[in-house]
């Protein structure tokens, strides 16, 4: 459902409807990491465009920041909204945040 490029990495990283990420290195396509990421589907996953972090969102309501340099353990979780969590972006003016949009009707940051 979303899949993102970790160029730095060489990774692309994707979120499903299994509720699964999976992340593979895009030139050997060898799998570097499966998780069960979500109780429900992933709608989004975002990467970080410095740190090792990558966000999911997902029907479960749920954001999750993600860290890959220590094993893809889950360092946050964020709670807010009352519905599926559509779209989580990093902010580009200033990476310490992020937005999120939900069919609750409300955007977060």
């Amino acid at each position: 459902r979303s899949a993102k490029f970790i160029a730095r990495k060489q990774w692309v990283v994707a979120g499903a409807d299994d509720m699964f990420i999976r992340v593979y290195n895009y030139n050997t396509m060898d799998k570097v990491k499966v998780f069960e990421a979500h109780t429900d589907y992933i709608r989004c996953v975002a990467v970080h465009p410095t740190l090792p972090y990558v966000l999911s969102s997902s029907d479960d309501m749920l954001i999750k920041l993600w860290d890959w340099e220590k094993g893809w353990i889950c360092t946050q979780i964020f709670e807010g909204h009352s519905h599926y969590v559509m779209q989580v972006t990093f902010n580009p003016k200033d990476t310490n945040t992020f937005a999120s949009a939900s069919l609750d009707r409300t955007i977060k940051v």
